[in-house]
């Protein structure tokens, strides 16, 4: 297959619409804490954690771990891994009560998180 190379292909002028396509200054937020956003996001990547932010969203009172394991169906050790995942981002707050840890949320858990989408 041999392509004919005399016919060269049309070229655009460089007029105003050329020069609307860059009109927006566009640029990195140099406060923006990317990490953080990624940690948090990370942690609502999956499913249980959404739900498990959901039952601590809705209880007016900390929440037993004990509690908390008959409404998913998951092991406690999964349970314990994604809870962890949680207070690991700030997104959940842990108190220990002798043996039992009781979980809530702290306030306003995903302030970072809905700033940077607004």
């Amino acid at each position: 297959m041999t392509f004919d190379m005399t016919n060269a292909l049309p070229t655009l002028s460089a007029g105003p619409a050329a020069d609307s396509c860059c009109a927006a200054q566009v640029g990195l937020d140099r406060g923006l804490d990317a990490g953080r956003i990624a940690e948090i996001a990370g942690a609502l990547a999956e499913p249980v954690r959404v739900s498990i932010l959901d039952v601590l969203r809705r209880s007016p009172v900390a929440v037993c771990q004990c509690e908390l394991v008959p409404l998913f169906e998951i092991p406690q050790s999964t349970l314990s891994h994604h809870l962890k995942k949680l207070v690991e981002a700030g997104l959940v707050e842990v108190e220990r009560r002798h043996r039992w840890a009781y979980y809530s949320l702290p306030p306003n858990p995903l302030q970072e998180l809905t700033a940077w989408l607004s």
